[in-house]
């Protein structure tokens, strides 16, 4: 196991997505804590803060993740938060009662398929948030927890939505499905969620992030293999095979096809395999064909589309 595997080092964002991330979560827990603080007094406020700081961080930096969808945050709060309430007053020992609330917690989301890590804190504090919480009792599940959770959602959708790769809930958002992906087209979403299912284990993303992520592989992969020179009209091109699979094409048109994966091509093969025929396919096929540039042969006058090396022996 190498070293990035062992401490899951996460893929990188651009600056932008920093940037808007870190200033939406300012927002939110500012407008988190005022909103609290107005409505009621500044400790009690003070007591939720800390998993609603953990929320944020989800809803705000990872907008698309699964355990950031509306349903994981308010059933992850609301439902942990009455899972701290019913331990703080059926348990006595407070160690204990501590470890129930999240074991609880952790079981609830995980059978009501809502899991929202911040959920374990809100919780715990409802076993060790002292008198003011205790005193609460199930109205905990109210206020602070469902208050809050309210505030921070509707800024995350007032904030998230104002840039069109960030929309949330995540059921928003369009992925690009003007991409290559001609191996990984009969690849479909429920056969993603079909999958991930079968491996039995929580995974923080959805499957059309899974689909879109494929795709956009699939396109990295066509555009790193592919030739490094451009496919033009009139130009010859071989496949660089060796033998009686040697080849020459000359292209004939292109179409203008806004989408890469559509666009088509004519050619007639002029040397080797398949010499005088005409054919025609998609653009990205014929690049994944073409190997090398040919140039004609200058040299006197020479019968038609004998102006061509032979090929590689």
């Amino acid at each position: 196991m190498g070293l990035q595997q062992f401490i899951g080092i996460q893929a990188r964002s651009s600056v932008d997505e920093k940037i808007i991330a870190s200033i939406g979560a300012i927002l939110s827990i500012c407008a988190v804590f005022f909103v609290s603080d107005w409505l009621t007094n500044g400790t009690l406020a003070m007591t939720l803060l800390p998993s609603m700081g953990a929320s944020a961080v989800l809803l705000l930096a990872v907008p698309h993740g699964t355990l950031s969808q509306p349903w994981p945050l308010f059933g992850g709060h609301v439902l942990s938060a009455g899972a701290g309430v019913v331990c703080a007053l059926t348990i006595n020992n407070i160690y204990l009662a501590a470890g129930c609330s999240v074991g609880l917690a952790i079981l609830t989301m995980h059978v009501l398929r809502c899991i929202h890590p911040p959920g374990g804190a809100t919780a715990l504090v409802a076993v060790v948030g002292g008198d003011a919480i205790h005193n609460l009792g199930f109205s905990f599940l109210l206020f602070p927890t469902l208050i809050n959770c309210i505030i921070i959602f509707s800024f995350s959708i007032i904030f998230n939505n104002l840039f069109h790769w960030r929309r949330y809930p995540s059921s928003l958002m369009k992925y690009d499905k003007s991409m290559y992906s001609p191996e990984t087209s009969k690849i479909h979403v429920r056969h993603i969620q079909l999958a991930m299912e079968s491996l039995d284990e929580v995974i923080d993303i959805a499957p059309e992030q899974i689909k879109y992520i494929i795709d956009k592989a699939d396109e990295v992969m066509l555009s790193e293999s592919q030739a490094d020179f451009n496919i033009v009209i009139g130009g010859l091109y071989t496949n660089g095979a060796a033998g009686q699979a040697w080849s020459v094409r000359r292209v004939i048109d292109i179409s203008n096809h806004s989408n890469p994966a559509k666009k088509m091509i004519m050619y007639k093969t002029v040397d080797g395999a398949g010499k005088g025929k005409n054919g025609s396919g998609l653009l990205y096929e014929f690049k994944d064909w073409a190997k090398e540039v040919m140039k004609p042969v200058k040299k006197g006058p020479a019968p038609q589309d004998k102006h061509l090396s032979g090929p590689p022996r």
